[in-house]
């Protein structure tokens, strides 16, 4: 729903590491999956075949075809943990992985209908009825440092900002510290929601990165009944809820870790707040209200379609399995969910060409379903469960 690297702690992972590791094979791939083109380079010969072949019903090669069956039986009804993700990124690739994840989720009847409405919403220009537009208000959660990179990076989400108001939505920007920890800018959001929640619209809560940990403990532990039950959505883009590990690398490396917090003026207890080792610890505990929806905007990159400021890091992560650059893609999807795939994208959206159209359609999108819960996924399929690993 931005045009914001929604890796709005990018600067901090630049920072923590200074080159790549390891060779990644390219394999030409094309193919279509759930009617969505691919066309790009791969790790793997298995994972080339997923996608030329066995998701397109060819099955030239026997074995390899019926390994995949194998594992599709597995997940017939459930979405691969981390560890899973892991597992099967060993076992093939991390690039067959990441499309068996992209199917799996597009697979999901919830999923399948919430990606088909935004598909239409992109290409449909019609305006949405004002008189819908009007019961909301959205609050836009800014990402890490948007004060001083938010004009470069997207990070205090201006352009967001001004297509919600083309659209007729009124919205807000959540002054979190810059540069704070999970916890402090938790507390903070907290009191704007009930801040907000006294007016007379509802609220759609949408953050990306590194503001998604904090908007999760805010709607799991910090609000009251009556604050809470203002809130219809959160929508989460690329939300780094479960951290990054790329920060628990630097973490168990102190002197790097001491050098960057005092050459970018950053406090250490901020950034260790967004590590995969507190975070994991942190999303384990927390239990929203149901009755919130919660749209998660996942992208899914395969090797060969990085942006420029994933290109260093999204190799440091292979060997932990699918990732967009910043966090492992299955830490990235909030519990009891519903996922918009944005394959082809890592966690810098605004590579994305279309981010404009497709913000607008995620708004369009939201403000429909909340007013017409017969047709929407939400309501009439059941939630997806995911394991956490």
């Amino acid at each position: 729903m931005n045009k914001l690297p929604p890796g709005n702690a990018a600067c901090i992972v630049a920072c923590l590491f200074l080159a790549s590791c390891g060779f990644v094979p390219k394999y030409h791939a094309s193919g279509h999956l759930f009617g969505q083109r691919i066309e790009t380079t791969v790790d793997s010969d298995p994972a080339r075949y997923y996608l030329e072949n066995y998701l397109q019903g060819k099955h030239e090669n026997r074995d390899l075809s019926d390994t995949i069956a194998a594992l599709h039986n597995r997940f017939v009804q459930a979405t691969p943990s981390r560890d899973e993700l892991k597992e099967i990124s060993h076992a093939f690739s991390v690039d067959f992985a990441s499309l068996f994840l992209a199917y799996r989720l597009l697979a999901n009847e919830c999923n399948s209908v919430l990606n088909q409405s935004f598909v239409r919403y992109m290409n449909n220009g019609r305006a949405v009825d004002e008189s819908v537009v009007s019961l909301y208000r959205v609050l836009f959660v800014p990402g890490w440092n948007y004060e001083k990179n938010g004009h470069e990076n997207g990070a205090d989400f201006a352009r967001p900002r001004q297509l919600a108001s083309e659209l007729g939505l009124e919205n807000h920007l959540v002054e979190l510290l810059p540069i704070g920890s999970v916890e402090q800018n938790a507390d903070i959001l907290a009191a704007e929601i009930v801040r907000y929640s006294r007016a007379d619209k509802e609220l759609i809560i949408a953050g990306a990165s590194s503001a998604g940990p904090a908007i999760h403990l805010a709607l799991s532990e910090l609000l009251d009944e009556k604050a809470l039950s203002s809130v219809k959505v959160w929508l989460n883009l690329g939300g780094i809820l479960q951290g990054s590990p790329l920060v628990d690398y630097a973490e168990a490396r102190p002197g790097l870790l001491n050098v960057v917090a005092w050459f970018k003026g950053f406090e250490k207890e901020a950034i260790l707040s967004m590590g995969a080792n507190r975070s994991r610890k942190r999303f384990a505990r927390l239990e929203m209200d149901s009755d919130i929806l919660v749209i998660n905007y996942l992208g899914i990159p395969l090797s060969g379609q990085l942006s420029q400021h994933s290109t260093n890091t999204y190799p440091l992560l292979r060997s932990n399995g699918p990732n967009d650059g910043l966090t492992l893609l299955a830490d990235a999807i909030a519990p009891d969910s519903l996922t918009v795939v944005a394959l082809g994208s890592d966690h810098f959206f605004a590579e994305d060409p279309n981010i404009d159209v497709k913000t607008v359609a995620l708004m369009k999108l939201i403000v429909t379903h909340l007013q017409n819960p017969r047709t929407s996924s939400s309501n009439r399929c059941p939630r997806l469960r995911l394991g956490n690993g």
